[in-house]
């Protein structure tokens, strides 16, 4: 397992958030796109956007769409992670939740052994959201497979994530908005890594993530978050904010506080390009990291209307479920 505590040396390093040294589980805890990274841990009340499912899969974007998104990463040329997510609206108030991600480096020779190193992670996962109350309080759940190989040793797990948000408009000012989110992330028994018959466990980096978001009119919009890994004992945290220009130029920064006090600083642009009902997104975060080479994420998403039928199906079953509610 030496050769593992190596690898997941250089990969904290890299990425200069995680506090898992001890854990393999790299991806679960860098997989985002790039809006919900450029945000920091306040992506958790992100809501009504694709980007906030990783955060919290509790969110309920437009309804009358289907959403997904797909995203690609670079640390320092060697490690490299492809993420995408989707969003399909049914009925009854649920939405169906999927997403997957993968993350490798390329293989290299150990020159003491003369092995052949190599590093990978997979994950994949379906859940569904459900909103109450005209879409005041929404909650979700998403069951994932994680599965990883180092060397010649390899494990999976099965783990969940849960979440609930809520959004508040303001009495006086009803264009400002105040959205809550909350979630449970990477919740699991751990990955049993075998290696010739022998076995060690390497635990998921289970986290509580608390945020809130601050609308201004949608031109302007504020995000703060904390996030509570379970096996540390401070609370970290994020400021970020977005600036809409003319609907279709988004500018984003944000602060973010890591392991051991680090302090990263994430700057970002996106561009939404739409057509009657078709959006096309693309964004685009900058990661410096102190004393290496910066980092990127890339993420192209897209907002695709249903059918007419499709819609009034939809409008139907949530008004029969609504009345099946209503009824004694």
């Amino acid at each position: 397992m030496k050769r593992i505590t190596a690898i997941i040396f250089i990969l904290c390093c890299f990425n200069a958030m995680s506090l898992y040294a001890e854990t393999t589980a790299m991806l679960l805890d860098i997989a985002e796109n790039a809006y919900e990274k450029n945000l920091g841990y306040g992506s958790v009340s992100l809501y009504d956007d694709i980007g906030g499912i990783s955060a919290n899969p509790s969110i309920i974007p437009n309804i009358n769409s289907i959403n997904g998104s797909f995203t690609y990463m670079n640390y320092l040329d060697n490690f490299n992670m492809f993420y995408g997510n989707f969003i399909y609206p049914n009925i009854k108030n649920f939405n169906i939740l999927g997403r997957f991600g993968y993350f490798f480096m390329p293989s290299e020779t150990d020159v003491e052994t003369g092995e052949e190193l190599n590093y990978s992670e997979f994950f994949f996962g379906l859940g569904t959201g459900y909103h109450f109350f005209d879409r005041k309080l929404s909650v979700g759940a998403i069951l994932n497979f994680y599965t990883a190989s180092i060397a010649n040793e390899s494990g999976g797990t099965l783990f969940a994530d849960l979440g609930a948000s809520y959004p508040i408009k303001l009495p006086v000012v009803p264009s400002h908005k105040i959205i809550f989110g909350l979630s449970l992330l990477n919740l699991g028994p751990g990955v049993d890594f075998i290696d010739d018959g022998n076995s060690e466990q390497s635990p998921l980096p289970a986290s509580l993530n608390l945020g809130i978001q601050y609308i201004y009119d949608y031109d302007y919009k504020l995000f703060a978050g904390l996030k509570k890994y379970f096996s540390y004992e401070e609370f970290l945290f994020s400021l970020g904010g977005e600036i809409n220009l003319l609907n279709t130029i988004f500018l984003r920064a944000a602060i973010i506080e890591g392991a051991d006090r680090i302090v990263k600083y994430n700057i970002g642009i996106g561009f939404d390009l739409n057509y009657t009902d078709y959006h096309f997104m693309v964004d685009y975060v900058f990661l410096p990291i102190e004393g290496m080479d910066p980092s990127s994420v890339i993420t192209l998403s897209f907002k695709f209307p249903l059918t007419e039928k499709k819609k009034e199906e939809i409008k139907k079953e949530e008004k029969n479920w609504e009345n099946m509610w209503t009824s004694e």
